[in-house]
């Protein structure tokens, strides 16, 4: 009998130990960004610069730890992380590594500098600084200084886009685009999305609509001409112009002209949408970009109009 019992026991302590050592092991990660090593094969396609930027910033994300997105190194960390991502546009058979660097990074990286009132007082890439209000000064006379759009600003002090409270004495968070070069806009049509950058930091992601078959979206570098809000619309087969509010008028809230000259395409753009088929990420527009009514809004309200702040295009197939 006692053997027995002696057997039983060590029956369960083995049992009871593979139990622990089971459920104790790491989980396989889903994230290619978890661990010491963010990707393996996948890193193994990017130039060498773009390597060494990945393997900064990853080392900066883990000394930031849960925090890392709003930690003091978020700015640098952006910046490198957008250099990644641009280097991903120009490789094949990257697509998984590059959604995985947006959502996993980017993302939390981009609401934290441009979708918060996180400040950043000493910012060593130049881009994020704070604005100490003068008596006398008004948000849209700020935000020219930087090359920020009023709403931008606005956003960025938790306020209405049109705001014009203010008082002496305030710090606001500011974005130095002007000094940074601008805004780009990276569309891509095969992925339908369009990535938005400021200062050459990542900003969003958003879904488009691009042109149908019988009318494509041209492909190449171009500009934006203008920044238009509640445009009026030239139907392009009837020519007839109807202004914003009209039923017909399907531009939306928003309109961005690219610069014809460029592109070898004249009236392309990107817009909101009040058509009856308002899907997106299909092919459906004659040649435009078509956003959802509130994204088209958010960008607008983000850059600003090229006298301030130049807004480069690239288009991708």
């Amino acid at each position: 009998m006692r053997a027995i019992i002696i057997l039983l026991l060590i029956a369960a302590a083995i049992g009871g130990g593979w139990y622990w050592y089971k459920n104790h092991q790491p989980a396989a990660a889903d994230n290619p960004f978890e661990g010491t090593t963010p990707m393996t094969t996948k890193v193994d396609a990017l130039p060498a610069e773009a390597k060494k930027a990945l393997d900064e910033a990853e080392s900066l994300w883990s000394q930031g730890g849960a925090d890392a997105a709003s930690g003091p190194t978020a700015p640098r960390m952006a910046r490198l992380y957008s250099q990644v991502l641009m280097s991903y546009y120009e490789l094949a058979g990257q697509h998984d590594a590059e959604e995985a660097l947006v959502r996993d990074r980017l993302e939390p990286l981009g609401k934290s500098l441009f979708f918060s009132k996180s400040k950043w007082m000493a910012d060593d890439t130049g881009l994020m600084a704070v604005h100490n209000v003068s008596p006398g000064e008004n948000p849209d006379a700020i935000a020219r200084s930087y090359g920020m759009s009023r709403e931008c600003l606005n956003r960025l002090r938790g306020k209405d886009a049109n705001s014009a409270d203010l008082r002496s004495g305030e710090s606001i968070k500011v974005v130095k685009v002007k000094d940074a070069g601008g805004y780009h806009i990276d569309i891509d049509l095969s992925d339908y999305t369009l990535d938005l950058f400021i200062g050459g930091v990542f900003a969003k992601r958003y879904s488009i609509t691009h042109g149908a078959k019988e009318s494509p979206t041209p492909v190449g570098k171009t500009q934006l001409l203008d920044r238009v809000w509640h445009p009026q619309w030239t139907h392009p087969q009837t020519k007839k112009v109807m202004a914003y509010g009209d039923p017909e008028n399907i531009l939306g809230p928003i309109w961005l002209p690219f610069d014809a000259k460029l592109l070898g395409a004249s009236g392309i753009g990107i817009h909101g949408y009040t058509g009856a088929d308002a899907k997106m990420q299909v092919q459906a527009s004659n040649g435009c970009i078509r956003m959802q009514n509130d994204n088209a809004e958010e960008l607008f309200q983000l850059i600003s109009h090229p006298q301030r702040a130049p807004t480069s295009v690239t288009i991708r197939q």
